[in-house]
Protein backbone atom coordinates (compact mmCIF):
# COMPACT_ATOMS: atom_id res chain seq x y z
CA UNK A 1 0.00 0.00 0.00
CA UNK A 2 1.37 3.77 -1.02
CA UNK A 3 1.34 5.61 1.98
CA UNK A 4 -0.19 9.04 1.06
CA UNK A 5 1.83 12.09 1.95
CA UNK A 6 -0.26 15.17 2.94
CA UNK A 7 1.76 18.30 1.75
CA UNK A 8 1.51 21.27 3.99
CA UNK A 9 0.90 24.97 2.61
CA UNK A 10 4.69 26.71 2.16
CA UNK A 11 5.14 28.90 5.47
CA UNK A 12 4.27 32.65 5.09
CA UNK A 13 7.38 34.79 5.12
CA UNK A 14 7.82 37.79 7.53
CA UNK A 15 6.54 40.23 4.84
CA UNK A 16 3.52 38.28 4.09
CA UNK A 17 2.86 37.37 7.85
CA UNK A 18 2.87 41.31 7.95
CA UNK A 19 0.63 42.54 5.08
CA UNK A 20 -1.89 39.52 5.98
CA UNK A 21 -1.80 41.22 9.98
CA UNK A 22 -2.69 44.51 8.42
CA UNK A 23 -4.57 43.65 5.80
CA UNK A 24 -7.05 41.78 9.38
CA UNK A 25 -6.52 45.47 11.07
CA UNK A 26 -7.72 47.63 7.78
CA UNK A 27 -10.81 45.45 7.65
CA UNK A 28 -11.58 45.52 11.76
CA UNK A 29 -10.91 49.02 11.49
CA UNK A 30 -13.06 49.75 8.11
CA UNK A 31 -15.59 48.25 9.55
CA UNK A 32 -15.62 50.27 12.96
CA UNK A 33 -15.15 53.00 10.76
CA UNK A 34 -18.63 52.46 8.61
CA UNK A 35 -20.30 51.35 11.96
CA UNK A 36 -19.43 54.35 14.42
CA UNK A 37 -17.56 56.77 12.20
CA UNK A 38 -14.36 57.98 11.59
CA UNK A 39 -14.05 60.44 14.53
CA UNK A 40 -15.63 58.02 17.05
CA UNK A 41 -14.06 55.03 16.53
CA UNK A 42 -10.70 55.33 18.87
CA UNK A 43 -7.44 53.41 18.54
CA UNK A 44 -8.22 51.84 21.24
CA UNK A 45 -11.52 50.57 20.23
CA UNK A 46 -9.68 49.23 16.61
CA UNK A 47 -7.04 47.58 19.05
CA UNK A 48 -9.98 45.71 21.34
CA UNK A 49 -11.61 44.07 18.03
CA UNK A 50 -8.22 43.01 16.93
CA UNK A 51 -7.55 41.58 20.24
CA UNK A 52 -4.46 43.41 20.20
CA UNK A 53 -2.29 46.04 22.58
CA UNK A 54 -2.61 49.49 21.29
CA UNK A 55 1.49 49.87 21.29
CA UNK A 56 1.08 46.45 18.45
CA UNK A 57 -1.40 48.49 16.36
CA UNK A 58 1.66 50.69 15.89
CA UNK A 59 3.95 48.18 14.47
CA UNK A 60 1.80 48.31 11.48
CA UNK A 61 0.14 51.54 11.54
CA UNK A 62 1.47 55.36 12.17
CA UNK A 63 -1.95 56.73 13.39
CA UNK A 64 -6.01 56.72 12.55
CA UNK A 65 -5.44 58.72 9.52
CA UNK A 66 -2.78 56.24 8.46
CA UNK A 67 -5.60 53.97 8.19
CA UNK A 68 -7.54 55.69 5.42
CA UNK A 69 -4.06 56.29 3.68
CA UNK A 70 -3.74 52.60 3.48
CA UNK A 71 -7.10 52.07 2.55
CA UNK A 72 -6.39 54.33 -0.12
CA UNK A 73 -3.39 52.43 -1.24
CA UNK A 74 -5.62 48.96 -1.38
CA UNK A 75 -8.65 50.74 -3.61
CA UNK A 76 -5.91 52.42 -5.69
CA UNK A 77 -4.24 49.31 -6.59
CA UNK A 78 -7.51 47.37 -7.16
CA UNK A 79 -9.18 49.80 -8.94
CA UNK A 80 -6.29 50.73 -11.10
CA UNK A 81 -5.72 46.78 -11.79
CA UNK A 82 -8.66 46.52 -12.75
CA UNK A 83 -8.97 49.40 -15.66
CA UNK A 84 -5.14 47.60 -16.45
CA UNK A 85 -7.07 44.53 -17.15
CA UNK A 86 -9.82 46.12 -18.99
CA UNK A 87 -7.90 48.37 -21.18
CA UNK A 88 -5.72 45.77 -22.21
CA UNK A 89 -8.31 43.64 -23.93
CA UNK A 90 -9.38 44.35 -27.81
CA UNK A 91 -13.41 44.98 -27.12
CA UNK A 92 -14.67 48.28 -28.20
CA UNK A 93 -15.61 50.57 -25.88
CA UNK A 94 -18.93 49.66 -24.40
CA UNK A 95 -17.64 46.16 -23.62
CA UNK A 96 -14.99 47.70 -21.71
CA UNK A 97 -17.43 50.14 -19.93
CA UNK A 98 -19.44 46.36 -19.00
CA UNK A 99 -16.55 44.84 -17.64
CA UNK A 100 -15.29 47.74 -15.91
CA UNK A 101 -18.65 48.33 -13.86
CA UNK A 102 -19.23 44.63 -13.45
CA UNK A 103 -15.71 44.50 -11.56
CA UNK A 104 -16.20 48.01 -9.72
CA UNK A 105 -19.44 46.86 -8.38
CA UNK A 106 -17.87 43.94 -6.81
CA UNK A 107 -14.93 46.17 -5.44
CA UNK A 108 -17.08 48.53 -3.64
CA UNK A 109 -18.83 46.12 -1.96
CA UNK A 110 -15.31 45.29 0.00
CA UNK A 111 -15.05 46.99 3.84
CA UNK A 112 -11.99 48.25 2.78
CA UNK A 113 -13.24 49.72 0.11
CA UNK A 114 -16.62 51.19 1.24
CA UNK A 115 -14.67 52.83 4.09
CA UNK A 116 -12.31 54.49 1.30
CA UNK A 117 -15.19 55.86 -0.74
CA UNK A 118 -17.14 57.22 2.33
CA UNK A 119 -13.72 59.03 4.09
CA UNK A 120 -12.08 59.50 0.39
CA UNK A 121 -10.37 63.15 0.51
CA UNK A 122 -10.61 63.37 4.40
CA UNK A 123 -7.02 64.27 5.54
CA UNK A 124 -5.96 66.57 7.91
CA UNK A 125 -2.68 66.95 6.12
CA UNK A 126 -3.07 69.13 2.82
CA UNK A 127 -0.66 67.03 0.89
CA UNK A 128 -1.97 63.87 1.85
CA UNK A 129 -5.89 65.25 1.04
CA UNK A 130 -4.20 66.52 -2.64
CA UNK A 131 -2.85 63.25 -3.13
CA UNK A 132 -6.43 61.59 -2.49
CA UNK A 133 -7.96 63.53 -4.57
CA UNK A 134 -5.35 63.22 -7.44
CA UNK A 135 -5.78 59.44 -6.98
CA UNK A 136 -9.58 59.76 -8.07
CA UNK A 137 -8.80 62.22 -10.74
CA UNK A 138 -7.03 60.49 -12.46
CA UNK A 139 -8.94 56.87 -12.15
CA UNK A 140 -11.99 59.27 -13.20
CA UNK A 141 -10.09 60.02 -16.44
CA UNK A 142 -8.58 56.76 -16.97
CA UNK A 143 -12.82 55.61 -17.60
CA UNK A 144 -13.39 58.71 -19.63
CA UNK A 145 -11.10 57.43 -22.13
CA UNK A 146 -12.60 54.05 -21.86
CA UNK A 147 -16.13 56.07 -22.99
CA UNK A 148 -14.29 58.29 -25.68
CA UNK A 149 -13.00 55.12 -26.96
CA UNK A 150 -16.72 54.12 -27.22
CA UNK A 151 -18.22 57.27 -28.87
CA UNK A 152 -14.94 56.89 -31.72
CA UNK A 153 -15.68 53.26 -32.39
CA UNK A 154 -19.28 53.70 -32.35
CA UNK A 155 -20.27 51.26 -29.59
CA UNK A 156 -21.43 54.31 -27.11
CA UNK A 157 -23.21 57.27 -28.23
CA UNK A 158 -22.11 60.53 -28.12
CA UNK A 159 -21.42 62.53 -24.70
CA UNK A 160 -20.06 64.77 -22.47
CA UNK A 161 -17.58 62.21 -21.13
CA UNK A 162 -16.81 63.98 -18.39
CA UNK A 163 -20.49 64.18 -16.95
CA UNK A 164 -21.17 60.22 -17.76
CA UNK A 165 -17.97 59.30 -15.53
CA UNK A 166 -18.81 61.78 -12.92
CA UNK A 167 -22.60 60.08 -12.56
CA UNK A 168 -20.99 56.62 -13.31
CA UNK A 169 -19.06 56.68 -10.25
CA UNK A 170 -21.74 58.57 -8.28
CA UNK A 171 -24.19 55.88 -8.88
CA UNK A 172 -22.10 53.02 -8.59
CA UNK A 173 -20.05 54.21 -5.06
CA UNK A 174 -23.44 54.50 -3.54
CA UNK A 175 -23.91 51.19 -3.65
CA UNK A 176 -21.04 50.85 -0.99
CA UNK A 177 -23.32 52.55 1.60
CA UNK A 178 -26.14 50.57 1.85
CA UNK A 179 -25.19 46.95 -0.25
CA UNK A 180 -24.42 44.12 2.36
CA UNK A 181 -23.78 40.42 1.11
CA UNK A 182 -25.54 39.02 3.63
CA UNK A 183 -28.98 41.24 2.14
CA UNK A 184 -31.53 39.57 0.15
CA UNK A 185 -30.09 41.42 -3.02
CA UNK A 186 -27.67 38.84 -4.67
CA UNK A 187 -24.45 40.15 -6.21
CA UNK A 188 -25.13 38.93 -9.52
CA UNK A 189 -28.50 40.81 -9.62
CA UNK A 190 -26.97 43.71 -8.24
CA UNK A 191 -24.30 43.78 -11.31
CA UNK A 192 -27.05 43.18 -13.22
CA UNK A 193 -29.34 46.48 -12.01
CA UNK A 194 -26.44 48.57 -12.27
CA UNK A 195 -25.31 47.43 -16.14
CA UNK A 196 -28.87 48.22 -17.07
CA UNK A 197 -29.10 51.80 -14.89
CA UNK A 198 -25.87 52.70 -16.17
CA UNK A 199 -23.94 51.12 -18.90
CA UNK A 200 -27.32 50.43 -21.23
CA UNK A 201 -28.20 54.02 -20.49
CA UNK A 202 -24.78 55.23 -22.70
CA UNK A 203 -25.15 52.58 -25.24
CA UNK A 204 -25.27 52.99 -29.10
CA UNK A 205 -28.42 51.12 -30.26
CA UNK A 206 -28.22 52.84 -33.61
Amino acid sequence: MVKKIKLSKPALNRAEKRQHKLDSILRHAAAAFMDKGYYKTSLDDIARLHKVTKPTLYYYIKNKEDILIKCEDVASLRINGLLDSVTATTENGFQQLQAFIEGYVKIVTDDIIRCHIRHRGQREDPIAREASLNMHRDIEYRVREILAKGVDDGSIRACNTTIIAILLFDAVNGISAWYREEGEISHDELVEQVLMLVAEGVKNNT
